[in-house]
């Protein structure tokens, strides 16, 4: 992947994969569009649409192909695949949380909060899921009390939009997350595995927890957490090692849609088609409509593969410690 302005995380934009729906910035030349306002006097000019390739020149799809120098952009920002709305991150957010509910959970003041003897964090941090959710000193302290409880570090999860930039203070934990969304009759898979080798069981064996979190993975620990749900859970493998592995588990938001929420681990592209084709037939069979999968904003190799599959940009999270 070659490097241009915004791969620096410091600039503040994210990094585009193919398939993403950007807004690029860019210096007027003769190599560059012509400003779509028709000035004459514009130095900078900007394009929206899908990026379809991200070498040099990056080419965007605005009405047909436009192709910018790199050496010509100064800034790009990553968008949402379509227009979203405040109330359908929340709808997501909440189908997402309750495919990943821990061991314990409560709420307080608008917060849901999950705790799995700290494994995974999305199965132990707090999401603010209600709108209004509280960012006073005080649901903050209520916050660290419950986990202070359960011996575990208080981390809350801040999908964009949902709270007022600079509310909540703390030191970023890992990378940014990207959720990313389909259509399950959109996902497309080219499996040069059969599907008939995937093996679909009800609870994660030691095997898949090894290939899920390697062999110092406390078992009891690791099977109770991801075999929560709040939704039916099934989980895939391949082999008896096992070669490539996958989790699937049906959740509803808040609108009443029901969500597949996936995630897939194989170190080759056809074995992972293959788990991908059998947990999405899984789900459709149990009245899924949708499907959403989170991925670390700096995994080019997942996030590359979940867009060719169908998967675009729903919206962006991060996670806090408090």
């Amino acid at each position: 992947m070659t490097t241009h302005p915004s791969d620096d995380p410091a600039s503040g934009h994210r990094i585009p994969f193919v398939g993403d729906r950007v807004v690029i910035r860019y210096r007027l030349g003769d190599a560059t569009p012509a400003d779509w306002r028709g000035g004459s006097g514009a130095a900078l000019s900007d394009v929206t649409g899908v990026l379809l390739d991200d070498g040099d020149p990056l080419v965007v799809d605005r009405d047909g192909p436009q192709s910018i120098p790199r050496t010509a952009v100064t800034s790009i920002r990553v968008l949402s695949r379509v227009t979203v709305r405040n109330s359908q991150i929340r709808n997501l957010e909440a189908a997402a949380a309750a495919a990943w509910p821990g061991t314990e959970s409560g709420m307080i003041d608008g917060w849901l909060l999950r705790a799995g003897h700290g494994f995974t964090r999305r199965a132990n941090s707090a999401v603010p899921l209600e709108f209004g959710a509280g960012t006073d000193a005080a649901t903050m302290s209520a916050l660290r009390s419950w986990y202070a409880e359960r011996i575990l570090p208080t981390v809350v999860a801040i999908p964009e939009r949902l709270l007022p930039a600079g509310q909540i203070v703390g030191q970023p934990v890992g990378d940014e997350m990207q959720l990313l969304v389909g259509d399950l009759d959109g996902i497309r898979m080219e499996p040069t595995t059969p599907t008939e080798q995937v093996r679909l069981d009800d609870s994660p064996s030691p095997a898949w927890l090894h290939a899920y979190r390697g062999p110092d993975v406390d078992l009891s620990v690791a099977t109770a957490v991801v075999g929560a749900s709040e939704g039916p859970v099934v989980f895939a493998s391949i082999g008896d090692g096992p070669d490539a592995i996958g989790r699937g588990t049906v959740t509803e938001g808040t609108d009443g849609t029901r969500w597949l929420g996936l995630s897939v681990s194989s170190p080759t592209p056809g074995q992972a088609d293959a788990v991908m084709a059998a947990l999405v037939a899984w789900g459709v069979d149990r009245g899924g409509q949708r499907a959403h999968v989170q991925v670390r904003a700096g995994n080019r190799i997942a996030g590359t593969w979940y867009r060719a599959a169908g998967f675009g940009l729903h919206h962006t999270s991060r996670y806090l410690a408090l």
